[in-house]
């Protein structure tokens, strides 16, 4: 939460994304919070970065130069969002998030807080189980819940003739997507953006409220 002695500044929330198909799945989810939580009390970037390669330096440079430089003398939330796949059985994992968490302090940021897709942000679009099965007009029958993770969606993708490739856009996909279904599974990991926004959850081990 905000300190009290921040308290009069304005907020900006910089969510930092691997891929074009998170883009475009962070927009719908803050979208949705936001109308949820009835108001905007905060400005909000998606950035980009293409992958998780010399991530430390990007982030902190889009940091500095962009979000500072466009929101001066705001209170700054970062938000820095990642599927633990890649880092759960690496012995050197690619990011040290807690380098990057003092790099980001250093060069001014208030709050950060790591968003975690466990274990892909494919589990996270497979919770919706009717709206993957009406997007790739598959049968009902299917069920979907026996796939996993990015290779699931891509098995799933397959069955309809179509071809998934992980951080590259897919229209039409994200828009098939119920929030509302997803939320309640998700709540605990996403909860820096809904207490940014607005959206309070009474207990980080309950259902979401949203």
């Amino acid at each position: 939460m905000v300190k009290k002695k921040e308290k009069d500044k304005k907020i900006v929330l910089t969510i930092f994304i691997e891929g074009d198909t998170e883009v475009d799945f962070y927009k719908k989810m803050v979208s949705s919070i936001r109308q949820k939580a009835g108001r905007g009390n905060c400005s909000i970037e998606i950035k980009n970065v293409k992958g998780v390669g010399n991530y430390q330096s990007k982030v902190c440079r889009i940091f500095e130069n962009s979000v500072k430089q466009k929101y001066p003398d705001h209170y700054y939330v970062v938000a820095l969002c990642y599927d633990t796949d890649v880092f759960q059985y690496s012995r050197k994992p690619p990011v040290d998030w807690k380098a990057v968490t003092k790099a980001l302090q250093e060069k001014g940021a208030d709050r950060i807080e790591q968003i975690r897709a466990e274990k892909s942000i494919e589990d996270w679009f497979l919770l919706d189980t009717d709206g993957l099965k009406r997007f790739l007009r598959l049968p009902a029958k299917i069920d979907v819940t026996a796939y996993k993770g990015q290779k699931g969606l891509v098995q799933l993708f397959q069955k309809a003739n179509k071809s998934y490739i992980k951080g590259i856009q897919c229209k039409g996909l994200v828009e098939a997507l119920d929030m509302d279904k997803i939320f309640p599974h998700i709540c605990g990991e996403i909860r820096v953006i809904c207490d940014t926004i607005g959206v309070k959850c009474s207990n980080i081990n309950e259902r979401c409220k949203l």
